[in-house]
C-alpha cells in the first residue's frame, strides 16, 4: 500500500534544519505509513514587482497556498517520485509570527490578516473531489526566539542555531519533545486554542506541541 504524504511548507532552510530531522526519525521509529515532504514557500511577505502592493493578501492567500502546492506537484523531482495530489493527506504551514499581532506596520498588518484567514482554513479544496487537511504551526516571534531567546539574528546565525538544535534533537533522547512541552514556553492543547491565544499573547510561544501529540497518538492522518 502506498504511503500517504504529509507536506510541511516552510519559510526557509532554518525551519527545515531545526525540526524536520526529528519529525522524520520519529515517524520512522513509530513505523507510521507516512511519507514526509518539505515545500519551500515564504509567501506572506512578498511584494508585487515594482509595486508597494503585497503579492499575497487576505483575499488571495488560500489560492496562493494552493498554487504553491500545485507548483510543487509539477516539479520534475516530485513527478519522478510519482507523488500525486491524491497522495497528499495533510499540509502543515510553518511560519514565524514576526510579532504581527502587535505591530502596526504594513507588513505586520498584512501578515496578521493572512494568518487569521489561514487559521480558519481547516482544509484546502484542491479540486471538486480532493480536500486536504490544513494546519498552521507558528513560532512567536520567530524560530530563533523560541529555541534560543534570540529575536534578531543574521542569516549565518539562523543557520547555526537551527542546525545545532536539529543535531541536539537527534542526539539527546526526548530533547525535542521536552523542549516544546515545558513551562518556559507558552503552549496550547490544540490548534484552535493556539490560533485564538496567539492573537493576544506576548512572548515566546509555539504550537509545535500539538503536532508532537498527534505523532505520539499516531493520528497525523
Amino acid at each position: 500500500m502506498k504511503a500517504k504524504v504529509i507536506l510541511f511548507v516552510v519559510e526557509g532552510s532554518s525551519d527545515e534544519a531545526a525540526f524536520m530531522p526529528w519529525i522524520e526519525e520519529e515517524l520512522k521509529r513509530l513505523k507510521l505509513k507516512v511519507t514526509v515532504k518539505v515545500v519551500r514557500g515564504d509567501i506572506l511577505t512578498k511584494y508585487i514587482e515594482y509595486s508597494k502592493e503585497f503579492e499575497v493578501n487576505p483575499s488571495n492567500v488560500k489560492g496562493e497556498v494552493k498554487k504553491l502546492i500545485n507548483n510543487y506537484l509539477q516539479s520534475s523531482l516530485v513527478k519522478s517520485n510519482q507523488i500525486k495530489l491524491n497522495d497528499i493527506e495533510k499540509i502543515y504551514y510553518v511560519t514565524d509570527t514576526d510579532d504581527c499581532f502587535r505591530d502596526e506596520n504594513n507588513n505586520s498588518i498584512n501578515k496578521r490578516k493572512c494568518l487569521m484567514k489561514m487559521f480558519n482554513f481547516e482544509s484546502l479544496e484542491m479540486n471538486l473531489t480532493k480536500n486536504i487537511k490544513f494546519e498552521v504551526i507558528f513560532f512567536a516571534e520567530n524560530l530563533e526566539d523560541v529555541i534560543c531567546s534570540k529575536k534578531s539574528a543574521t542569516d549565518e546565525e539562523k543557520k547555526r542555531i537551527s542546525i545545532e538544535f536539529g543535531k541536539k534533537s537527534m542526539k539527546e533522547s526526548n530533547f525535542f519533545r521536552n523542549f516544546f512541552i515545558n513551562e518556559n514556553l507558552k503552549i496550547w492543547d490544540n490548534y484552535p486554542e493556539s490560533y485564538d491565544g496567539i492573537k493576544e499573547y506576548k512572548g515566546r510561544a509555539c504550537n509545535m506541541n500539538v503536532l508532537i501529540k498527534e505523532i505520539d497518538n499516531k493520528n497525523l492522518i
